[in-house]
């Protein structure tokens, strides 16, 4: 009785991760342990109980992609004195790293000391980065009523670059 209250409990637990909010329809095991029970068979000592995956959430948050963000444009720091508030949008995320022919060439050159090391301060970026790959221009009043309109301004689309 406790391992099918367990069974249950997973099952729930696993589908409110998944977000999905229906009632978790009974296994085979379950059907199994109950007719088991009369015929006084033993049901299997453990169960197969699902391991939740990740979440999709918590995939594509850290996947590179656009990413917006509600402010004044004020906030921005351009300048304009603008209680307006703007969707900006952004890219943020991680990228897989590759490794190229020309990343292992210059490890390559620079562990034997045909290229200097870079000098303090000075870096070189190898990793691929998420950078936009296209912008839009936005338009907004300012407190003296005029129109304004900053060129690629917002992200509108984003990209591992490297």
């Amino acid at each position: 009785e406790a391992m099918r209250s367990l069974l249950k409990l997973a099952v729930v637990l696993f589908c409110v991760q998944r977000g999905e909010d229906q009632k978790p329809q009974t296994s085979p095991n379950e059907d199994r342990s109950s007719q088991t029970e009369a015929s006084g068979v033993e049901p299997a000592p453990h169960p197969i109980v699902p391991i939740p995956a990740r979440s999709r959430r918590s995939t594509s948050d850290t996947q590179c992609g656009l990413r917006s963000i509600l402010l004044q444009v004020q906030d921005l720091g351009l300048g304009y004195d603008s209680d307006e508030s703007i969707l900006f949008k952004y890219c943020s995320g991680t990228c897989p790293r590759v490794l190229s022919n020309h990343d292992l060439t210059l490890t390559n050159l620079l562990h034997s000391g045909v290229l200097p090391h870079p000098a303090p301060g000075e870096l070189w970026h190898n990793a691929p980065c998420c950078r936009p790959t296209h912008h839009e221009d936005m338009a907004f009043l300012d407190n003296s009523h005029r129109w304004h309109r900053v060129e690629k301004l917002s992200a509108a689309g984003c990209s591992c670059v490297g």
